[in-house]
């Protein structure tokens, strides 16, 4: 019995044939390759390929291969979840794909997703499929020949152990460049308005020649809009207008907008928080956007600002409709100060004649002169405060302003101020919230940041 044995691609005019007794390593490799599982050898490594593939995805916060929603947080972060295989994408049958997509938004395992705008997709294409399955089973079929030479399962001559390894080196590399030919669908899921009965799916092809996977979804997600990196308060302005401000209620919490911008298809899908405080901030410069206040008490605006200063973006901070502002601006308007004693004032006089001033008004003595010896003057101030947590950042800043500014106006003053936290948890802390406070704590240089 004689073999006819072959090295290479058989598609390459460099391949050789041959005829031998044994049965040369690519036959070995054919067999070895239909014994691998798709369902969990074939998958694994597909899904080692993606992640290095899709791991340069610096432009998420997290990247899910082959991930189960039930798996995926539910969570503010933005994800890209790569798509299993079975969830392939092509232009005339897209259900499978869109299936899936949506299955994900609405659903984290058998509760319902509450922020699916913070989720994209990575789809297969099924022209494509195959091929990367079987790139996936070449490699795996060259390795375990491999390893076998080295364990001594499997005796060869050194020809043929140089050929395996060469040909297990070829396969791993080809491997991720198929991978990448393969998944170049980038899906997301759309809603054009609150109205619409259900949401898409919309599906935007990838370069895949040049750079890497993640600097062209980078690239898609920019010139597409489905992630905002910079953001202009017109933008802002607008939504605002269309689905927050009425005639009844002409303020909108800033926190309550970036909450629902996770959760609902139709709203922008920012990088970051700091995209929408970036843009609140810019349109703060200028009177033509809205106004800005920490909280409302029937119908005064507590820390009201309108076209200037610098904003705070927290739980309290509501933006309000530009007419609403100027209307409140106007309505509370400072008084004009009526003149101290002791102020000279000048008094307007005909053209031509001299202007006349009136001497300053002295006050009346509180005491007969030489009644009494000089009060004797104070030399230290010593204050504190209960501060509400609700309003706490706008009462801080009236402390500072109204108190603190005063004392520091004397030149010869020595001011020192120290703040005191305490706080409770009936039931424990949760570790985010002390990891985040204790790091907090740590960049501000607090002196003292105990736990009990």
């Amino acid at each position: 019995l004689h073999y006819l044995n072959s090295s290479g691609d058989k598609t390459q005019d460099t391949t050789r044939f041959w005829f031998d007794t044994r049965a040369n390593l690519r036959r070995e490799m054919e067999d070895r390759k239909r014994r691998f599982d798709e369902k969990t050898e074939v998958r694994g490594k597909l899904a080692l390929a993606l992640k290095k593939a899709a791991g340069n995805a610096s432009y998420f916060d997290g990247v899910h291969v082959f991930t189960p929603h039930a798996d995926v947080p539910d969570d503010t972060a933005l994800r890209l979840v790569v798509l299993s295989p079975e969830h392939w994408y092509a232009r005339e049958e897209t259900r499978v794909a869109f299936d899936a997509v949506l299955e994900a938004v609405q659903k984290n395992g058998q509760k319902p997703r509450y922020r699916g705008n913070r989720l994209l997709f990575l789809a297969p294409d099924h022209g494509t499929l195959a091929r990367l399955k079987d790139a996936a089973a070449t490699a795996l079929a060259w390795g375990s020949i491999v390893d076998d030479v080295k364990e001594g399962r499997l005796t060869i001559d050194n020809l043929q152990q140089k050929q395996a390894e060469k040909e297990y080196k070829g396969a791993e590399e080809i491997l991720p460049r198929i991978a990448r030919e393969c998944y170049r669908w980038l899906l997301c899921p759309v809603q054009e308005t609150p109205t619409d009965p259900k949401p898409v799916v919309e599906a935007f092809a990838l370069n895949t020649s040049g750079g890497s996977l993640g600097a062209e979804i980078e690239r898609v997600c920019g010139d597409n809009e489905l992630v905002i990196s910079t953001w202009s308060p017109i933008h802002l302005r607008t939504l605002l207008k269309e689905l927050y401000w009425t005639d009844a209620q002409r303020t909108a919490s800033a926190a309550q907008f970036f909450e629902d911008s996770l959760r609902y298809l139709y709203l922008p899908r920012f990088k970051t928080r700091e995209v929408l405080i970036q843009a609140i901030r810019t349109g703060t410069t200028s009177r033509d956007f809205f106004g800005t206040a920490y909280g409302q008490d029937g119908e005064t605006l507590e820390g009201f600002q309108f076209g200037g200063g610098e904003v705070v973006f927290d739980d309290t901070l509501l933006l309000i409709e530009p007419e609403a502002a100027r209307a409140y601006e106007a309505a509370h308007q400072a008084k004009p100060v009526s003149p101290d004693p002791g102020t000279a004032v000048t008094t307007p006089t005909p053209p031509g004649t001299p202007d006349t001033v009136i001497p300053p008004v002295q006050p009346p003595p509180t005491s007969p002169p030489g009644a009494g010896k000089d009060t004797p003057k104070s030399k230290a101030f010593y204050g504190s405060a209960e501060v509400p947590v609700a309003t706490a950042k706008m009462r801080l800043v009236q402390i500072a302003d109204e108190i603190i500014a005063v004392l520091c106006s004397d030149p010869n003053a020595t001011v020192k101020l120290s703040v005191e936290i305490a706080a409770t948890f009936p039931d424990g802390v949760s570790d985010s919230v002390k990891r985040a406070v204790s790091e907090n704590a740590r960049s501000l240089d607090i002196k003292i940041a105990d736990w009990e």
